[in-house]
């Protein structure tokens, strides 16, 4: 996931450990039900995170 992210020119995210039963259902989602919107809003989150902490570093 964070290979694709960086690829794009996203950073890369981590994701939290307290997440990881949300995670772990997303990723289901994806996989079992063929729907990316669970996994797709979750990075978003993330990615949108990590920016923000990146532009106060700036």
């Amino acid at each position: 996931m964070n290979l694709m992210l960086m690829q794009a020119g996203y950073p890369s995210v981590n994701v939290k450990f307290a997440d990881r039963k949300r995670y772990y259902a997303c990723f289901d989602s994806y996989y079992r039900d063929n729907d990316p919107f669970p996994m797709v809003e979750m990075v978003a989150e993330y990615t949108k995170e990590r920016l923000g902490q990146m532009l106060q570093i700036l």
